[in-house]
């Protein structure tokens, strides 16, 4: 089943709530495609859902972006980047990895987690990290301010 997205907006970079969904950022240079990809479950071995962003509608100038309606907070994602593999340019794309949103303010570890699996060849959504939307707004509505989150440690 294929989730309908909206363009949505370049800011701000994250995943925000929004009234009716959630409004999905993400800046990438030098990304040919970006997929956002929905999970059930943080153990789950596949997205339930995988929407590829379209350049044309869901990009401005190097921010990727889309609103998906009807997703709140506590919704599991993780984005797919595709472009050039040219690590003497410092590209390292790798379109089958499973990325953690740079933005995003929480994450979901598996039971199955293992950290040597994104430098191994091959898809690693099984066992790698993902982001779950989190709601910034307070019981007013508006905007509350983050809190530092302590670095993880391997």
């Amino acid at each position: 089943m294929t989730l309908v997205v909206e363009p949505g907006a370049a800011a701000p970079l994250g995943a925000s709530v929004c009234r009716g969904g959630v409004n999905f950022s993400l800046f990438s240079k030098h990304a040919s495609l970006v997929e956002l990809l929905l999970f059930d479950e943080s153990d789950s071995t596949e997205p339930s859902h995988i929407v590829p962003l379209d350049p044309q509608r869901h990009r401005t100038y190097h921010y990727w972006h889309a609103f998906a309606p009807g997703l709140k907070p506590g919704q599991i994602y993780a984005y797919r980047a595709h472009g050039p593999f040219e690590p003497h340019r410092g590209l390292r794309f790798d379109g089958e990895k499973v990325l953690l949103d740079p933005y995003g303010l929480v994450i979901a570890v598996p039971d199955a987690y293992d950290r040597d699996a994104a430098a191994r060849p091959g898809a690693n959504a099984a066992s790698a990290m993902k982001s779950v939307v989190a709601d910034r707004r307070g019981t007013s509505g508006k905007e509350t301010p983050l809190s530092p989150v302590p670095s993880l440690k391997p």
